[in-house]
């Protein structure tokens, strides 16, 4: 695989990150190293690949129709998300268009290998995108795009299988009718997820696997920061920005562990997330990043005398530093 090292493309600006995000099998989130606050980020499209369309939900207050994923679309997604989140890597952006959108190459360090890898060549290898046609730019790299393709082609991997056009593709529910059902199934049970997407420090959208049902937790027994719309605009209370940089930067895309123990008001549930050191509501605490909340900690099954002792030490450091 080509490594940044020795690729024609070494003239541009070779820069440094965190991947943040997977948006699909051809975009990434990076972020910088957070210095006083959360870092800044970059939505970097993968230069000379194209990537099927995962499904989107319905959103009729812009005219928004469900659509279903496109074969292979979720594949790559989950190739990508498994290869880099959490991941340091180094990237080169190479062009922007006029929608302001940037494209490049990323390269990752893996296992017993020397150098890092190109993650577009990984892709390709494995037939989970298509080699752009017709606008691609045309280099060394582009070559070595289409060759790979080949041999991915002659292989039947991926998309490329003979019987890929016959795959079953996931079904979503973007919209799970009746909480309650779902909390009192799953009741006692720890259930397998994925984060999508974290709206502050305590509360997560989450697909459940392998159901594939969207729903938002709030985290039981506790309370972060918030953001609020004032004035048509979001407002962060104080240390809200910090509190959700802290919950994404450990659990965004990450596969973690629901332990479903009421809702709210049908809209959420209520739960534990076992992050995959420790509880994040636990940890939370620690860092005076949330409180305590009697209503939602009466649900709470076990732990609660950890949750009190986590926010008690926060308390003794702050009056400590004072």
């Amino acid at each position: 695989m080509s490594q940044p090292q020795g690729s024609a493309q070494q003239q541009l600006k070779l820069n440094k990150g965190i991947v943040k995000q997977v948006l699909s099998g051809d975009t990434v989130v990076i972020r910088g190293q957070p210095k006083g606050g959360p870092p800044p980020e970059k939505t970097l499209g993968l230069t000379n690949i194209t990537a099927a369309k995962l499904g989107r939900r319905a959103n009729p207050s812009n005219n928004v129709t469900e659509t279903k994923d496109e074969p292979f679309a979720w594949e790559a997604r989950e190739f990508l998300r498994k290869l880099l989140v959490g991941q340091d890597v180094q990237f080169a952006v190479e062009y922007k268009v006029d929608s302001g959108r940037e494209y490049g190459t990323v390269w990752v360090s893996l296992p017993g290998s020397a150098e890092p890898q190109n993650v577009s060549e990984l892709l390709v290898s494995e037939g989970l995108v298509q080699v752009r046609q017709g606008n691609a730019r045309p280099s060394e790299e582009y070559q070595k795009l289409v060759q790979l393709e080949a041999q991915a082609k002659a292989s039947n991997k991926g998309r490329w299988k003979k019987d890929a056009d016959q795959m079953v593709l996931r079904e979503v529910i973007w919209n799970v009718e009746n909480l309650r059902n779902l909390v009192d199934r799953n009741q006692g049970k720890e259930v397998d997820a994925i984060v999508e997407y974290v709206r502050d420090g305590c509360t997560l959208k989450v697909v459940l696997i392998p159901s594939f049902q969207h729903i938002t937790v709030a985290l039981s027994g506790i309370k972060c920061p918030m953001f609020k719309r004032e004035g048509g605009k979001e407002v962060a209370e104080p240390f809200a920005d910090l509190a959700k940089f802290f919950t994404e930067s450990r659990l965004l895309q990450r596969e973690v562990k629901i332990l479903m123990e009421g809702h709210s008001n049908n809209q959420s549930v209520l739960g534990t997330i076992t992050h995959p050191v420790a509880n994040i509501a636990e940890l939370l605490l620690r860092e005076g990043l949330a409180r305590c909340v009697d209503w939602s900690m009466g649900v709470v099954t076990s732990g609660k005398e950890k949750l009190r002792a986590a926010e008690n030490s926060a308390l003794v450091f702050l009056q400590c530093e004072l």
